[in-house]
């Protein structure tokens, strides 16, 4: 896989799983972060090789490389028995989404917030592609993401092992003020489109709203999913 960026090639040499096998950067630029990521790639023993800028595009498909792009191994999905075995405390499972900027979005929060695993479903929903990783500013490349078949009985088994299931849902009928953040927790988000699905809806314990002072009648998903773990994250501090 080629991943371009800045961020994503920076995260990727230091990536314990997903380390560059060749790294490519536009002749003759001297932006400091590229020089950084030159000493890094030199201390890592990756092969750097330069190019033009025009040879970058092609080998990236896009103008947004930021003079930078490296080969790495197709991004490794975790499998979904090896992720709860390991009881990890707060998943995030991303159903219907297929906009691979929204995702990326998404994977680039639940790193920051300290999501321990991400569950894609199979079928309606983007994969790990380059633009999630550029999307995502390398965050994907250190999340654990275990794909999935049917996401109904991947919330029946997580909820048989003691997870809480919380839904993000416009037309919730909790606060997060009500949601129990101390135990196993996945939180669920739907899609661009429709957002939860109906049958989804009827396994989450918790639906939860998030309060819209303004005129704007909703938030993007990173945004909302954002307020959403980071509450979480507030909880889990302060017990």
């Amino acid at each position: 896989m080629i991943i371009y960026g800045i961020n994503p090639v920076s995260e990727a040499l230091q990536s314990k799983t997903n380390r560059p096998e060749h790294i490519w950067i536009t002749r003759g630029k001297t932006n400091p972060r590229l020089q950084q990521i030159l000493q890094l790639a030199k201390r890592r023993q990756v092969p750097v090789r330069l190019e033009s800028a025009q040879a970058l595009t092609k080998k990236t498909h896009t103008r947004d490389h930021q003079d930078v792009a490296a080969e790495i191994l197709e991004v490794s999905y975790t499998d979904f028995q090896d992720l709860v075995q390991a009881n990890p405390g707060l998943l995030l499972l991303v159903d219907g989404v297929e906009d691979p900027r929204n995702l990326g979005a998404l994977l680039r929060t639940a790193e920051a917030t300290g999501v321990e695993g991400v569950l894609i479903p199979h079928r309606r929903s983007c994969s790990i592609t380059p633009t999630v990783v550029k999307a995502s500013a390398g965050g994907a490349i250190h999340l654990k993401v275990s794909r999935i078949g049917n996401v109904v009985q991947a919330l029946e088994e997580l909820k048989s092992l003691g997870y809480w299931v919380v839904g993000l849902d416009m037309q919730g009928d909790h606060s997060m003020d009500e949601i129990d953040a101390g135990g196993l927790t996945v939180v669920v988000v739907g899609g661009e489109h429709q957002g939860l699905r109906k049958l989804v809806r009827k396994h989450c314990d918790f639906l939860v709203s998030l309060p819209m002072k303004g005129k704007v009648s909703s938030l993007n998903l990173s945004v909302a999913a954002g307020v959403l773990l980071y509450e979480i994250v507030r909880k889990r501090l302060e017990d």
